[in-house]
């Protein structure tokens, strides 16, 4: 059965665009979700690389995902995204802990985009992610 799942937005509440959200710790996932949800964008919970790779067919403006100490799989999903015809155009926004400078710059030789450290706010992180965007959709 598909685990993965896409929050339903209101009729006349336009959607931003589609995004997908990975992350080792519930709480924060569904705190992110329903940030994302709130202003208008669609969001798809991949727990795994298999959940991800099932997404190939929709259309996603930016990848965020949980760099956390022991999970080194992370990094890996990173270069096989961005190695994959449909990842190597989608931004990839990294979240880390303040402490986590190491594990951000690894993301960052793995192929992600961009980074933002925790704590942060939502108005911050739905700033970046629209600068992010924007970026990552102009024209080569």
């Amino acid at each position: 059965m598909q685990r993965l799942f896409k929050e339903d937005i209101p009729a006349d509440m336009a959607v931003k665009g589609n995004v997908i959200i990975s992350f080792k710790d519930d709480e924060v996932c569904d705190a992110l979700r329903k940030c994302l949800h709130d202003d208008g964008y669609g969001v798809y919970i991949c727990k795994t690389f298999e959940e991800f790779m099932e997404l190939e067919h929709v259309d996603v403006m930016c990848i965020v995902v949980d760099v956390t100490p022991g999970h080194a799989s992370t990094f890996h999903a990173i270069e096989i995204i961005k190695q994959t015809p449909v990842g190597m155009h989608i931004p990839i926004l990294v979240v880390a802990d303040v402490t986590s400078t190491g594990h951000v710059v690894r993301a960052l030789n793995a192929g992600a985009t961009d980074y933002i450290l925790q704590p942060y706010s939502n108005k911050e992180f739905l700033q970046r992610l629209a600068k992010l965007s924007e970026s990552g959709r102009r024209p080569a």
